[in-house]
């Protein structure tokens, strides 16, 4: 007999773009509601690095949640940040130093690459020493050696070797790998030390990349284009395998990353899709039809919060099955993932 109701403990978030301004008050409901928490990520037009930048969006965000519901704040690392900058960030409730590597994702120019993290160790021992958490994007855009441009989907296996000298220099470093989206760094990631973790995606879970990209490699859905892009069939069904695993080294980041409709349809269309309106619904889905829908409280809303040190939700919330027409955007003009599609499960 099929499962007609779940109640689990309040869930986490442990990535996601609220964005700032007008779009911040239409999408941040679609998380502050369910969730009792979420990684908040810095990577604004102008990137959140400084203490002051990052009270004040906290409270921008808080100011439009519901009572009780709390934002765990990233900063975002650039070239400037010393070890003296994390004592300060942490003192101001930081919880995250996040690096997306320069021109990797939205609004990360200012980020440092991958090849130039050995010259931060100094600080990376400052972020252990005061117990915050280091996540990456782990993606390298160009070979070190020719220079030439590495193409998209290969950019996440090439910087495994990074990652793997990151976990020798840095020992006891807890290292987030974000939204892994390949069977050989979900790999990497289960074998390595216990301070290496990482967030997994619904969407990276569902997509793979013939979905978003015809034969010749030009993008053709552009609401499918997000980064880390979707890969092979092969390391979507390795995400899925790692999330209902019942490995606490992997836990749910959504990635939920919204853009305009009118920025998607555009010749250059941004990475990023809106998924925080499904993800419940989408997870319970996939959990069940890996016949694993017992495991889905402890990816939600145990794994995550236990790596971060932090203490369980207290809350619940009601999933039930019941059938519903995703809309296809919400009012400010984002499109939501799935949207049009119907789902068999809501969060009540």
């Amino acid at each position: 007999m099929k499962i007609k109701k779940l109640i689990i403990r309040q869930p986490d978030d442990m990535h996601v773009h609220f964005r700032s301004g007008e779009i911040l008050q239409n999408v941040a409901p679609f998380t502050t509601h369910i969730f009792g928490r979420a990684v908040a990520m810095g990577n604004l037009p102008v990137p959140i690095t400084t203490p002051e930048m990052a009270r004040a969006y906290r409270e921008e965000i808080k100011d439009i949640s519901p009572k009780g519901f709390n934002p765990i704040m990233s900063v975002i690392m650039t070239k400037d940040i010393t070890p003296e900058k994390i004592k300060e960030i942490y003192k101001a409730g930081v919880k995250v130093l996040k690096l997306i590597p320069a021109s990797t994702s939205t609004n990360s120019s200012e980020g440092i690459i991958l090849n130039e993290l050995r010259n931060y160790l100094s600080v990376l021992e400052m972020v252990k020493k005061v117990g915050m958490i280091f996540s990456v994007h782990f993606e390298l855009i160009r070979n070190p050696k020719t220079g030439k441009e590495i193409p998209e989907i290969q950019r996440e296996e090439a910087a495994i070797p990074f990652l793997r000298h990151l976990v020798l220099k840095a020992s006891g470093l807890k290292i987030v790998v974000e939204h892994a989206s390949t069977r050989k760094i979900i790999e990497f990631v289960k074998k390595a030390p216990w301070n290496v973790a990482a967030t997994l995606t619904a969407h990276h879970a569902l997509v793979n990349y013939g979905d978003v990209f015809n034969p010749q490699g030009r993008i053709k859905d552009p609401f499918l284009y997000c980064k880390p892009i979707a890969k092979t069939a092969d390391d979507q069904e390795a995400v899925i395998e790692a999330m209902t695993s019942g490995n606490p080294k992997f836990f749910f980041g959504s990635d939920s990353a919204p853009h305009s409709i009118w920025k998607k349809n555009s010749n250059e269309p941004p990475a990023g899709i809106f998924a925080a309106p499904v993800v419940i619904p989408l997870l319970c889905e996939i959990f069940e039809r890996e016949k694993k829908l017992e495991r889905l409280e402890n990816f939600v809303s145990r794994f995550g919060a236990k790596f971060y040190g932090l203490p369980f939700n207290t809350g619940k919330i009601e999933i039930e099955r019941e059938e519903w027409r995703v809309p296809d955007e919400i009012d400010s003009g984002v499109k939501i993932f799935k949207g049009g599609e119907t789902l068999q499960w809501q969060v009540v």
